[in-house]
């Protein structure tokens, strides 16, 4: 009881909460009691507060690995406001600066200390975490540390040494975005001491889901500027695949009365400090980005995240759309796609990663984020499917999908066999598009259940009409296809 007031007070009083977020104050106590800790919450969901408040009541000095120098400073900052003892040690201060820092951290007067996983590796600064023993380590984006995750940083496998100097310490590792297989390879990668695991629900059900196969930029373009239109004046980003793409919409944007700016790598630190700053106080409603923004970014009112090309993998989506709506009102989800965007990206990995075993893991991740766009299935229900989540009903009515309730069984049907490119018995086809199927590899194809509305003999005769109507073809082994030639649907 002492120690749930004690966390009750501090939380009141250093972060002006008056409750607990599901699952913060378990980890908080977890941590206060030495446990290990893997906690993988969503976008939004009061990460920050797992290892900031244990350090206030830890006293000493926790350690904060963070992968981005912006996102460390936007902390550092906001824990200082907050009367919380906070610096940060990067390789953009000045030798002076640095030994600054280090002078306080060794007389005790720094709470948070935020740092790269590189410094983690230089023999000085553990020779300094000795100095000052630290009383917990807090590793954010610990999604980072696993070749099967979708940011993977080899910098972050250094981390494991931190068990090894530290045997006693408690250690958190932190992300909003990673299936079971990244959640056992984070525990193994840093020596994880029997972790109590923590897994929020990954649905975020105020999002509209919508994914449209649209190879036209001009027609991409036109539909970003309807969708703006409908959240005229709010908070909005679009993600793009390269600097001169995010230059060139938000130039197209502005063309078009938009207050857009765009943000990415290309620019100065003080044109991308401007920028954030511009796009958090209102002053510009559109930033048109490369991955490089929102990691951290504390805007919750943003009503819509458009991806203007796909991302190479499904988490790096589900990170990125999930800064839509963070307080909790409707926000939405545009995703545009196209073929031609899925080969530029697989070249584009092959020429990035030359190790066969890390080719093959961005192959199939991509190969995952295409199947989710071309699926004729719930899109909720895909998303939570790669995170290892069953969604409770097999329609959201929150997507692209689940709203196209309008959509004709025969539609219906050529969607779900063109979305799998396969081949099926008529009888098994129709299993498969009702849901009714007991197939346990059939759950998983994009067609299953998109048809559920309608019994199976419903769904036979329909094929057999579209077959007659050579919208279908059926093989010499009476094996259901698509016809070469389809009409466009959706």
């Amino acid at each position: 009881m002492k120690a749930e007031t004690s966390c009750q007070k501090t939380l009141e009083a250093f972060f002006g909460h008056t409750t607990f977020r599901p699952n913060q104050e378990r980890i908080v106590e977890d941590l206060l009691a030495g446990r290990d800790v893997l906690a993988v919450m969503a976008t939004g969901g009061g990460k920050s507060i797992c290892y900031q408040l244990p350090a206030v009541l830890l006293g000493g000095t926790t350690v904060v690995v963070s992968p981005l120098i912006a996102l460390m400073k936007d902390q550092v900052d906001d824990m200082n406001r907050q009367g919380i003892s906070a610096a940060l040690l990067t390789s953009n201060q000045t030798y002076d600066q640095r030994k600054a820092v280090e002078a306080e951290l060794t007389d005790g007067s720094i709470t948070i200390l935020y740092v790269s996983p590189e410094r983690l590796a230089l023999p000085a600064f553990r020779d300094l975490l000795r100095r000052i023993n630290p009383k917990l380590f807090a590793i954010d984006e610990a999604h980072c540390i696993s070749q099967w995750g979708h940011q993977f940083r080899k910098d972050y496998r250094s981390l494991s040494l931190i068990r090894d100097l530290f045997p006693k310490t408690p250690i958190i590792a932190l992300t909003a975005t990673a299936t079971e297989e990244v959640r056992d390879d984070i525990i193994t990668q840093l020596h994880l001491r029997d972790p109590i695991k923590y897994v929020g629900g990954f649905d975020r059900e105020n999002i509209a889901y919508t994914a449209i196969n649209e190879k036209r930029e001009s027609e991409r373009i036109r539909l970003l500027a309807l969708l703006i239109s409908r959240h005229y004046k709010k908070a909005g980003i679009v993600y793009c695949r390269s600097r001169k793409a995010a230059d060139e919409i938000a130039h197209e944007l502005r063309r078009r009365d938009i207050r857009a700016l765009a943000y990415h790598a290309g620019l100065s630190g003080n044109d991308r400090s401007r920028t954030q700053d511009s796009f958090l106080k209102g002053r510009t409603d559109i930033i048109c980005a490369t991955v490089a923004f929102g990691m951290g970014i504390d805007k919750p009112d943003v009503r819509f995240v458009v991806h203007f090309h796909p991302p190479k993998d499904i988490e790096s989506f589900y990170q990125e759309s999930g800064r839509a709506g963070r307080d909790g009102k409707p926000a939405e989800s545009l995703l545009f796609y196209s073929k031609q965007d899925f080969a530029i990206s697989k070249k584009l990995i092959e020429k990035e990663y030359t190790s066969h075993t890390d080719l093959s893991i961005r192959i199939n991740k991509l190969s995952t984020m295409q199947a989710w766009c071309e699926s004729a299935r719930c899109r909720r229900r895909s998303l939570l499917d790669v995170f290892g989540e069953e969604y409770p009903a097999m329609s959201c009515g929150n997507c692209d999908i689940c709203r196209s309730a309008t959509m004709s069984l025969e539609d219906r049907i050529t969607k779900g066999i063109e979305s799998i490119s396969g081949r099926f018995g008529i009888d098994t086809a129709a299993a498969i598009l009702t849901g009714s199927s007991k197939t346990a590899a059939h759950a998983s194809l994009p067609a299953f259940g998109i048809a559920t509305e309608w019994t199976g003999d419903e769904v036979k005769n329909a094929i057999h009409a579209l077959i007659r109507d050579k919208k279908l073809m059926l093989s010499k082994n009476m094996r259901v296809k698509t016809q070469l030639k389809k009409k466009r649907l959706g």
